[in-house]
């Protein structure tokens, strides 16, 4: 694995604008967020067998949740799970919704995709999982993009790419296959498939319309979608355009149209669904809904489990020293964990997060003197308590610490590994405002001038 420069592509805004969702934050160099805003723009080159033991560990990862969450869900001892659903501060409302979630079979609960956040060596070895975005995850525009990116640059006479060079990248195929497979077992078709989006971040309005597209390519071009919005839509004059999501008397979430929503996409957490659901003191209503199973959701509700950082804690618990599973994880510990490892953790070098944050929110790097090397606002999360994770360096390119982010696609226990994407950031802690890089895979030799 190693950065390798290359020549920033005369056309590549118009590139972008014809190639690419995301393409006004993609195109914009002043955000630098597409790696060619930088004065030497860079790729990272894998070996084929750096790809397959990427695959490999994000398959492996997958089964390692899916026994994870076997373990999580079942009573060993009266009151077990509700326990673990207490330490990861989930709202006691929602336990029952969350248990059948993951207990429902005939149609199951059904997972898109999962991607894992991991820190691959420089110098071999297993790569280490940092985070599990298990319950909205983005960056599949930017997945696609770098795909047209090696497109236009294997076209290009000067291209610095070797003529061997592929990339670890089937995510539209795949997602598309796993829609597929959704809506046959949810049996949407015929019915409105909704993707519910913050209309405030346009990079959620940009995965549901890929996602949707997806659908017209590749599944059904005459599966009926739709966007709604989290807030009343108004136009310049203040006048009402579209209505925001609802709820109606009977726990069902309601479009625009107030239709009720049975087959739903959100890029929202279930966290704050849940704490605006608060807000309006619908929760009772809403939670007995949601144990009914009525409404098919993507992500499911057990997910919230699994995106919780708390459940790093419980994965190194039970996995750290598992044959399979052990070499990926990070010793991690709940902040207040006074037992003699975690508080030999918290006098070294350490990362510090919040259960529920975000995207590097709330997160700081530690040293064992109590002091912050470096840390990012906070922007409300922490209250519900902290983890402490054993601290890894990201490797390091061009004055950027990278990490790699892996898809795997479908269920846990048999789910695909579908791609890789790759962010970085001059901070150790990657936060909002990353970097895009594209990768390669090639065994092939290039000489860095």
């Amino acid at each position: 694995m190693r950065a390798i420069p290359f020549k920033r592509r005369s056309h590549l805004q118009q590139h972008i604008l014809n190639n690419a969702y995301q393409a006004e934050v993609l195109s914009d160099a002043d955000q630098k967020y597409w790696v060619e805003a930088l004065r030497q723009p860079f790729y990272v080159q894998f070996s084929t067998e750096e790809e397959t033991i990427l695959a490999q560990a994000t398959e492996t990862l997958g089964k390692m949740c899916q026994d994870y969450l076997d373990w999580f869900f079942t009573d060993h001892e009266d009151g077990a799970v509700d326990q673990r659903l207490e330490s990861l501060k989930i709202n006691k409302a929602y336990w029952e919704a969350i248990k059948l979630s993951w207990d429902r079979t005939d149609p199951e609960d059904l997972s898109l995709y999962t991607r894992f956040d991991l820190v691959m060596s420089e110098n071999g070895g297993f790569p280490k999982m940092i985070e599990i975005n298990g319950e909205t995850p983005l960056l599949g525009c930017e997945q696609v993009y770098q795909w047209n990116w090696l497109q236009d640059m294997r076209s290009r006479r000067d291209s610095s790419l070797p003529v061997d060079a592929n990339q670890f990248n089937e995510f539209w195929d795949t997602v598309g296959e796993q829609l597929r497979y959704i809506i046959k077992e949810y049996d949407i078709k015929g019915e409105v498939f909704s993707f519910l989006v913050d209309e405030k971040l346009n990079e959620d309005q940009e995965m549901a319309a890929q996602l949707i597209q997806i659908i017209q390519d590749v599944v059904d071009p005459e599966q009926y979608c739709q966007i709604v919005y989290l807030r009343d839509q108004l136009d310049d004059q203040g006048l009402l355009m579209q209505r925001g999501i609802g709820l109606d008397d009977q726990g069902y979430l309601v479009d625009h149209c107030s239709d009720r929503i049975l087959f739903l996409w959100k890029m929202y957490d279930w966290s704050d669904l849940q704490n605006d659901i608060e807000n309006f003191g619908m929760t009772e209503i809403f939670a007995k809904r949601l144990e009914r199973g009525d409404m098919r959701i993507l992500e499911p509700l057990w997910k919230q489990v699994l995106s919780n950082k708390g459940s790093m804690v419980y994965l190194w618990e039970q996995f750290k020293d598992h044959e399979d599973y052990g070499s990926y994880l990070l010793a991690t510990y709940f902040e207040n964990d006074l037992g003699t490892e975690a508080t030999r953790l918290i006098l070294d070098t350490h990362i510090r997060k919040p259960m529920l944050g975000l995207e590097g929110v709330g997160t700081s790097l530690q040293t064992g003197l109590g002091s912050a090397l470096e840390e990012r606002e906070s922007l409300g999360y922490g209250k519900e308590g902290f983890i402490v994770q054993e601290y890894v360096p990201l490797p390091t390119a061009y004055d950027y610490h990278y990490m790699v982010g892996s898809w795997l696609v479908g269920g846990l226990e048999d789910g695909e590994a579908a791609g890789m994407i790759i962010r970085g950031d001059q901070s150790r802690i990657t936060g909002r405002q990353c970097l895009i890089i594209p990768h390669i895979v090639s065994d092939s030799e290039i000489l860095i001038s």
